[in-house]
């Protein structure tokens, strides 16, 4: 398993009016059923000058499948902005699963996370799971 926790402090301009705070998360997995599972999520927070995302990535697969993860990010202190993404990936001879989460926190302080995971087993249509949140806010 895969964490990634950074904060980064913004450039504050002097008379600059207090911003209000904004958290928002986003998390999906695969379906544990089946031998491969992976799973992500993203969450940031914007608030008062600082900004700040962190996500995990969790892969598995059994019987000599393959998996991977990956997580990173990106602050730019001059305009208060962050991004992090992770993927997880996992796949055996039958079964796929993919997993993706990101959240980006914009100038203005709304932070937007995403999420998506897709689950497919040979021959069956795939199973997509979708969650996005807008501040905190299910949209």
């Amino acid at each position: 398993m895969r964490t990634l926790l950074l904060l980064a402090p913004a450039l504050m301009l002097a008379g600059a009016a207090t911003a209000q705070s904004n958290t928002s998360s986003a998390g999906t997995s695969s379906p544990t059923t089946g031998d491969v599972s992976a799973g992500t999520t993203s969450d940031g927070i914007s608030d008062n000058g600082t900004v700040g995302v962190s996500g995990t990535a969790d892969a598995a697969a059994a019987n000599g499948g393959t998996a991977t993860t990956d997580g990173s990010a990106r602050f730019n202190t001059a305009n208060n902005t962050a991004r992090q993404r992770s993927t997880a990936t996992a796949r055996d001879d039958d079964e796929r699963a993919r997993s993706r989460s990101m959240t980006n926190v914009n100038p203005k302080g709304d932070v937007r996370s995403n999420s998506m995971t897709i689950y497919k087993q040979r021959g069956e249509k795939p199973v997509i799971t979708r969650e996005r949140t807008v501040n905190g806010e299910p949209k």
